[in-house]
């Protein structure tokens, strides 16, 4: 999720998002970007001085990252990509565009670059354009890439007013679905591990869904909240157990998926009528674990690989750890916290280097 689109950010930090596993997080800042490993500890890996940043996209854990820049220098203009080695330091080729890219996402078949009305698809192996789609005009650049290989759906907003979502096989290039997830429009999406299963939120942000793909059928349903608020971050967990979500309202909520828990619907809307599927959409579920932050600061939430740590990195450069039992869960509590950019505080005006 790129924090430069949620809002303005504090400090020099323009962009942060964890990689497709969670075990890595690239950043992008006013002075360049850096790759950093979130586990055993948040240390930085690599670092690059080349200016405003963007976007940083990684390819799991490789040495390939994507690179959009921030800045009026022609070779970081937002309409440009960089593909770049980090362990030869060298560029790969650049790709240029008419319009501004909003996001690019990344698996180990497909690229894909995200502008405000198209969807450019490359293989990542020759960097070859093989389909445009072009879209309704979607601002954010909202888009979810599996990183499953073999289940290898995008999945983008296809309505600006109604919650529609297009399941677009990235392989075949095709439409194979259309989702009609909410009644108002989306504004946060994420595709699992496995690409299987599909988390949705509209802009009332109260109620998140989730869908089997991509046969789109309704397979959980989670509360949030009973007010509106902008939801943030949308996060599976690597195994597809847990749910991460993260608000405005401060307030991260951890939901269990499970079939036998309170919030599965699998199969409920199938047999029961209109009126009594709006009415359990009203019910609450609890979440399984939650944790607060400060009201108000754009965040991205991510679960580690045995479940064990929330990962929170905020948009005024803090990246925190909140440890968490898989089986108890409860209220968490911070842990560990690291600095990803220099604060306003901070001397020196370069990248700063981080420890555990």
């Amino acid at each position: 999720m790129n924090l430069s689109y949620l809002g303005d950010s504090k400090g020099s930090l323009l962009f942060a998002n964890f990689n497709q596993d969670a075990t890595c997080l690239s950043v992008g800042a006013a002075e360049g970007f850096k790759v950093c490993n979130t586990q055993p500890h948040f240390s930085e890996v690599y670092s690059q001085d080349v200016g405003s940043v963007g976007i940083c996209e990684m390819l799991f854990c490789s040495s390939l990252v994507a690179v959009v820049g921030a800045g009026d220098d022609p070779s970081l203009s937002p309409r440009r990509l960089h593909i770049m080695n980090t362990k030869t330091k060298s560029t790969i080729c650049v790709l240029s565009f008419v319009t501004p890219i909003l996001a690019v996402k990344m698996n180990k078949k497909r690229l894909v670059v995200v502008m405000e009305t198209k969807i450019h698809i490359y293989d990542i192996s020759s960097i070859k354009i093989l389909h445009t789609i072009d879209t309704v005009p979607n601002p954010k650049g909202l888009c979810a890439l599996s990183p499953s290989e073999e289940n290898c759906y995008l999945a983008y907003p296809n309505s600006t007013d109604k919650g529609n979502v297009v399941i677009f096989d990235a392989l075949t290039l095709q439409v194979v679905n259309v989702v009609e997830a909410h009644k108002t429009v989306v504004s946060r999406l994420t595709i699992n591990s496995a690409g299987t299963l599909l988390a949705t939120c509209s802009n009332k942000g109260t109620v998140i869904r989730v869908f089997s793909i991509p046969e789109v059928k309704k397979a959980y349903q989670f509360r949030r909240g009973s007010y509106p608020a902008e939801v943030y971050c949308i996060a599976f967990s690597y195994d597809s157990s847990l749910l991460c979500v993260s608000s405005e309202t401060g307030t991260v909520h951890i939901f269990k998926i499970d079939q036998s828990a309170p919030g599965s619907c699998t199969d409920v809307h199938t047999y029961l009528p209109a009126v009594v599927t709006d009415m359990w959409d009203t019910i609450p579920v609890r979440s399984f674990a939650m944790l607060k932050l400060a009201a108000g600061v754009e965040n991205i939430c991510a679960v580690n690989q045995t479940n064990s740590l929330v990962m929170i990195a905020t948009a005024d450069g803090n990246f925190l750890y909140y440890n968490m039992d898989p089986k108890i869960g409860g209220e968490l509590k911070l842990s560990n916290e690291s600095r990803m950019v220099p604060s306003r505080d901070d001397a020196g005006g370069h990248l700063l280097q981080i420890g555990p």
